[in-house]
């Protein structure tokens, strides 16, 4: 146990885990004096203040600052200063959503305490978290049920886990989790999977991308995620346009079902390499516009499913 961690990232679930986590290995002898500070209502001086005594109780303090970046003047240089030299009896969590690494605060701490990043998971290492939260909840799962699972999930290892606890209170005790048990448990009541945009789009069939892209925004599913799940299909296809691309094991950017992968030489005949290359990029504009709040939904989906069947031809 280290009696200063900060965590980088905006992953609520992933936040929660390693918090979590720490207070059960705390709880090991007696449960520690918890406090949670968030940056809306706080006062740093007496925070700080109080980081320097021990627990009111004699026992261990658990002390999570939630986006303290508002913390300035001298309690900001005294919360610098126990980071360094952190009272053995307390354990602080540090805990800034924000990744910016031209942030002065966070230039500072990372120089003090080694950032751990809880940032949503690249794509590929989406099915590696859903084996552990089974794990943890002692389920197993089909491929195809785990498969269905990636295709819900979009980024969001919160996502996944809210799906699993869904599946766990409806599923008999001792079950293996099927495809229509997500499905059922998870309030999958649509017509097209997120995948069948990917294919409509690897396709160059653009009437179908909106129908699909269309119907699936109005059965809920974020437009981010649809985005991610397109950008891994392009970044492959434009991989498999460089010298020796299509030689190599496929899929290598992340994760795609065994549908797309099959089909992987069917789309990448339909584009050029110019093509691919500007799509890829195009995907990562979205991927920003998402991101800042330039963009969502049909205003942003329809223009980008334009470019990617005819903008290019």
């Amino acid at each position: 146990m280290e009696p200063v961690y900060f965590l980088n990232g905006n992953d609520y679930f992933l936040q929660s885990l390693f918090v979590d986590e720490v207070m059960a290995a705390l709880t090991k002898d007696e449960a520690p004096e918890k406090s949670y500070f968030s940056a809306e209502s706080v006062d740093y001086t007496a925070v700080v203040t109080d980081l320097f005594s021990g627990s009111l109780f004699g026992g261990k303090k658990l002390v999570v600052l939630h986006n303290p970046t508002r913390m300035s003047g001298k309690t900001k240089d005294d919360f610098f200063d126990y980071c360094r030299q952190p009272n053995s009896d307390n354990s602080l969590i540090v805990i800034l959503d924000k990744v910016d690494r031209r942030s002065a605060f966070t230039k500072n701490l990372s120089q003090i305490v080694p950032p751990i990043s809880t940032s949503p998971p690249f794509p590929d290492k989406m099915a590696n978290w859903i084996e552990f939260l089974l794990k943890k909840n002692d389920l197993s799962a089909t491929k195809a049920a785990r498969e269905l699972l990636l295709e819900l999930s979009g980024d969001s290892v919160y996502h996944i886990a809210n799906e699993i606890e869904k599946i766990k209170i409806g599923l008999s005790e001792g079950s293996e989790i099927e495809e229509s048990h997500v499905a059922d448990f998870c309030g999958w009541e649509r017509e097209y999977f997120p995948w069948h945009l990917s294919d409509a789009a690897g396709s160059k069939d653009f009437h179908k991308s909106i129908l699909i892209g269309k119907s699936l925004l109005h059965h809920g599913v974020d437009v981010a995620s649809m985005v991610t799940q397109l950008a891994t299909l392009f970044q492959e296809l434009y991989l498999m346009s460089l010298p020796d691309g299509q030689e190599s094991d496929l899929p290598r950017t992340g994760w795609l079902n065994q549908i797309l992968t099959r089909k992987l030489p069917t789309y990448f005949n339909n584009f050029s390499q110019n093509e691919l290359e500007q799509i890829v990029k195009a995907l990562g504009e979205a991927d920003r516009n998402i991101k800042t709040g330039k963009g969502s939904g049909e205003t942003l989906l329809v223009p980008l499913l334009h470019r990617i069947a005819v903008g290019y031809a």
